[in-house]
């Protein structure tokens, strides 16, 4: 009961505070004027191909569909990708609420305690879903310590692609192992004409590793032994540098530096045949020479004495442990994950879906789509353990300097298996 010398002035200033205290209160009553401003939350992808354009492409429906969410898109290439979320990661930054990260880093960032789990985020329903309509291998590189810690987004795999004009001038069928592939660009190999049998990327960090991989893969060869010690010095791991060696001879000059981009161009342009360890489309879909891109195929990469081993590949979104917007990050990782979204508008937004349903919806859009699917099938995923990128550097250094002649493929791997079993021994796996 207020004072008798209480002013009607003050009673009516008294009586609109406690309506307005109501109004902040009560749920749902918040005025046009008082509603929250838009959560903005920092998502840092490639910025272009298969794995950076879906997510240029559809910030504009991803917004439409949570209007309460805006993007702050950083896009960048992948090496420089790596260096700025690690350093991110490793100094508690919480400048990213979504990183979009290589499969081969996600167990080690998990382990540190960089990224969220998601398996209780996600919610059963939906998780069960998307665990029924992914293949496993496509989904395993995320795992870490039997939890999710991201989702694939985009799915794919090496594949091989070859010009199937070029290969059929020369009397060459497609080959289907190893050894028909050595023939193969041995006879396609004319430089003379400015045409050579094979090109790839032979860069340190992920790809020179991952041109060894699938051939030693391929013949039986396993990375580690039930104790977790390396086999890569062991007859197969010798063998599948020796070959590539050889099948290196076939390369246009300067085949040992070759980029991503020297890859592409020479598959697009003509100068080479074949290349069996591919990650991108790019020389089918964005050709130097049209003409040139409407003669490449994509087939199964050639199978060893074993099997065929393609190194699955992709990179998928995860969630700094460090984001302040947790709960809007995990509505941009769903929805860039969901059903829908994955079979009606990631490869019109310039992607590769990653669920099941989405690829058997669309495998027809794109001429090379069931030839890697054929690829992604077959393919193997590399360790999911904390240690496996630098276990990848030392294979990768290794190679490098049995490509350029310093040492031979032996002493490249088995400095390589020195250097990996002492690694793993530091990181506590024999104790």
């Amino acid at each position: 009961m207020f004072a008798r010398n209480v002013s009607r002035r003050d009673l009516l200033r008294i009586s609109a505070v406690l309506l307005l205290t109501l109004v902040l209160v009560l749920p749902g009553s918040a005025t046009p004027a008082l509603a929250e401003e838009p959560v903005t939350i920092t998502v840092l992808t490639l910025g272009g191909g298969i794995f950076g354009q879906p997510f240029t492409d559809l910030k504009p429906e991803f917004e439409e569909a949570f209007p309460g969410i805006k993007v702050n898109l950083i896009t960048m290439g992948y090496d420089e990708a790596i260096k700025k979320y690690t350093l991110a990661f490793a100094s508690g930054s919480d400048t990213y609420d979504v990183v979009q990260v290589d499969y081969i880093f996600a167990p080690g960032f998990a382990q540190a305690g960089h990224l969220v789990p998601l398996d209780d985020l996600l919610g059963e329903e939906w998780l069960n879903d998307f665990i029924e309509d992914t293949a496993e291998g496509v989904r395993a590189g995320y795992m870490y310590d039997g939890k999710i810690y991201g989702l694939p987004t985009i799915g794919n795999s090496q594949r091989f692609i070859f010009n199937k004009a070029i290969a059929e001038a020369e009397g060459v069928a497609p080959p289907t192992s190893w050894e028909e592939l050595l023939e193969a660009c041995k006879a396609v190999n004319k430089p003379e004409k400015n045409q050579y049998g094979f090109a790839v990327a032979l860069e340190r960090l992920v790809k020179a590793t991952g041109v060894w991989l699938p051939i030693f893969w391929s013949n039986g060869g396993e990375l580690f032994d039930e104790e977790m010690h390396p086999m890569v010095n062991s007859e197969e791991g010798v063998q599948a540098l020796e070959y590539l060696l050889e099948l290196m001879e076939y390369m246009p000059p300067g085949g040992p530096s070759y980029t991503e981009t020297d890859e592409v161009k020479a598959m697009g342009t003509g100068l080479a045949v074949f290349d069996p360890f591919a990650w991108i489309p790019d020389p089918i879909t964005n050709p130097a020479n049209p003409e040139v891109g409407e003669q490449l195929d994509t087939i199964l990469q050639p199978a060893g004495s074993v099997r065929s081993a393609p190194v699955m590949g992709g990179l998928g979104l995860v969630i700094p442990t460090y984001s302040k917007n947790q709960d809007a990050a995990l509505e941009y990782v769903k929805w860039f994950n969901s059903k829908d979204v994955q079979k009606d508008l990631i490869i019109p937004g310039g992607g590769q879906p990653c669920r099941t349903s989405a690829w058997e919806a669309n495998v027809d859009l794109q001429p090379y789509f069931k030839g890697l699917l054929e690829n992604i099938n077959a393919a193997k995923v590399r360790p999911g353990i904390p240690e496996y990128g630098a276990v990848d550097g030392i294979i990768g250094l290794q190679m490098s300097r049995a490509l350029n002649k310093e040492v031979t493929p032996q002493e490249a791997m088995d400095e390589a298996q020195r250097q990996i079993e002492e690694l793993m021994e530091k990181a506590g796996y024999y104790d």
